[in-house]
């Protein structure tokens, strides 16, 4: 029997949640803008995550072409690959403008920077499943730019200086979007 439709239903339910609240996080950054300062680090987390979340959504489609049947453990494996994603959104940026009153920079160092260790745990989940639905090899290009996009964000959570935290942005957005044209060409 094939239950790919059951499974990608209730993934992109999870993955439409999630989208969701990363866009009204992104409005309440907007609505506030003039009482609260943004800052630029969580909003490029924000653009990384966005595009992981359609990746990810795209890649759904690519499912039933390996498999078309699951079985619940495997279903599970998804779901908390999506589940993941969702709490990365729901972490990342405030969503109610009392959250916000010191500013998104002060919010992110609180609160949003644990939205990077859901995006690490995607990351490591979304590791296994590549090896384990897709046969693919962990010792691949794609494996190796995974550990970064896994370590990255978790070093920038421990990173406590404001310099450090920064910098580590600022290097995941190329090997994300590297990892991204690599994605989308497979």
């Amino acid at each position: 029997m094939n239950n790919f439709p059951i499974v990608a239903t209730v993934l992109s339910m999870i993955l439409g949640l999630s989208v969701t609240r990363l866009l009204l996080g992104l409005v309440t950054v907007f609505r506030i803008r003039r009482s609260a300062k943004p800052d630029w680090v969580p909003l490029v987390w924000a653009v990384m995550l966005f595009t992981i979340q359609l990746d990810f959504w795209w890649a759904v489609n690519s499912l039933p072409a390996v498999k078309q049947t699951f079985s619940f453990l495997e279903f599970l494996l998804l779901v908390l690959l999506a589940l993941s994603l969702f709490v990365a959104a729901a972490l990342l940026l405030p969503s109610r403008i009392e959250d916000e009153k010191n500013g998104l920079r002060t919010y992110f160092e609180e609160d949003g920077r644990y939205a990077l260790l859901a995006l690490s745990a995607y990351l490591a989940l979304g590791l296994l499943v590549n090896v384990m639905f897709f046969q693919a090899s962990p010792i691949a290009l794609w494996g190796g730019l995974d550990v970064l996009m896994i370590v990255l964000p978790l070093c920038a959570f421990k990173a406590r200086s404001r310099t450090a935290y920064s910098a580590l942005t600022l290097l995941y957005i190329p090997i994300s979007a590297i990892d991204t044209v690599i994605s989308l060409t497979d």
